[in-house]
């Protein structure tokens, strides 16, 4: 499997086979068999099929396992990428003025989670 190293605090996660991934922090692939994150609500957990690409600035991987196949793209949060496709489907929406803000108050979200 891959080597890649998730080096990003916080990645936007999109899927056209699952419309409930959007966010992702402290990702991680566990024997290279699984990847999982935490979303700002639960954590995930994915068994890789196949990886499609694994350039430093996005992951692409095919899931399969017994509940759901699809190709998943996580690329590194920006303040663009979240005004343009995150800000509008987040629960509590939050005007950020910089990028590093925009980070804290994901990283904030994971750590009061629990």
């Amino acid at each position: 499997m891959s080597t890649f190293i998730f080096n990003h605090r916080v990645y936007y996660v999109s899927s056209s086979d699952d419309g409930t991934v959007l966010i992702a922090l402290n990702v991680k692939i566990d024997g290279n068999d699984y990847i999982n994150w935490f979303d700002t609500v639960k954590d995930r957990i994915m068994k890789i099929g196949k990886i499609i690409d694994d350039n430093s600035e996005h992951f692409v991987f095919q899931r399969s396992d017994s509940q759901a196949k699809g190709v998943y793209t996580f690329v590194p949060m920006t303040l663009n990428l979240y005004n343009e496709k995150v800000k509008s489907k987040v629960l509590i929406p939050q005007d950020f003025s910089s990028e590093e803000q925009m980070l804290k108050a994901f990283e904030e979200t994971k750590n009061n989670a629990w």
